[in-house]
């Protein structure tokens, strides 16, 4: 057990394809990405957890691990490589702990399912659904999955970033069940609509229900950059458009066969003066992936 060492990476999430709540269930659906977080986790002989400073919640969910599974006595080394941006709305803090979580499982030995990782990671904060090996529609709160949906079609996505900063935490502070739930009806022709898209590889039917579930966000906290970018992706027949609902993000949803996301990043930078900044990211399998 001491002195092993495990590398886990574990991708961002672009915002969420779905919020919102069904069957009394405060829930979301993951839009995983092509951008990862990379978390080395080093087994030592102390009693002490060494982890920079700037992840303190990478460092709890290492400490929270070992005492998972009665390891409390001893210590652990972790370095970090994550370039996804904080408080974007990415779901950097949720790779970076289920890569954290998983790789101090296989560090010490241990096999640890995703539901676990889930667990742990609602302990430390509300997570993204990242940590499952398929598109789940997930209790980010309590850490309950509410329904395995499958794995997502390849798609392209653009991310435009008008600027400004969120802190998950202090978002979820705020009890936003009251208002999601008086549009459940709204949330659950948009779950249909990408339950349907995934079964049936269809990018069109998963931008309609994103697209569905960030018009009803928009009717919540009304944004007029939303509105915009949701007229715009009509205009040029995109599949749809999702949002970083406790971020900054709006993206444009893409189905890559057509090969055309450089002339529509064009066309949204002509429009858009006062994007900060674009990223084109491309769909990929959720869950950690060990090195």
């Amino acid at each position: 057990m001491i002195n092993n060492q495990s590398i886990v990476k574990t991708p961002a999430s672009c915002g969420e394809l779905l919020q919102g709540v069904i069957n009394e269930q405060f829930l979301l659906v993951p839009c995983p990405i092509n951008f990862y977080s990379t978390v080395t986790v080093k087994i030592d002989a102390s009693t002490q957890i060494k982890c920079p400073s700037e992840y303190p919640k990478s460092k709890k969910a290492v400490r929270a691990t070992l005492e998972y599974f009665n390891l409390d006595k001893i210590g652990a080394i972790i370095s970090i490589k994550n370039p996804i941006p904080k408080s974007k709305g990415l779901g950097s803090s949720t790779a970076d702990i289920t890569s954290a979580i998983a790789a101090t499982a296989r560090a010490t030995n241990n096999i640890i399912r995703p539901e676990e990782i889930a667990k742990i990671a609602v302990s430390i904060e509300p997570s993204d659904a990242t940590m499952f090996s398929e598109i789940t529609a997930f209790a980010h709160q309590s850490g309950s999955i509410i329904e395995t949906l499958g794995g997502l079609p390849t798609m392209e996505i653009l991310a435009f970033d008008f600027g400004g900063l969120v802190d998950t935490i202090e978002y979820n502070k705020t009890d936003r069940f009251n208002q999601w739930n008086f549009f459940e009806h709204e949330t659950i022709k948009a779950m249909e609509n990408i339950r349907n898209g995934i079964s049936n590889r269809s990018i069109k039917l998963i931008g309609k229900g994103a697209t569905i579930n960030a018009i009803t966000s928009n009717k919540i906290a009304p944004n007029e950059r939303l509105s915009q970018m949701i007229e715009f992706a009509a205009e040029i027949q995109s599949a749809g458009v999702s949002i970083a609902h406790s971020g900054t993000y709006i993206s444009i949803l893409l189905d890559p066969s057509e090969k055309r996301s450089t002339s529509v990043m064009k066309q949204a930078q002509s429009e858009f003066t006062d994007i900060k900044n674009i990223n084109h990211f491309r769909t990929v399998s959720p869950g950690p992936i060990y090195i």
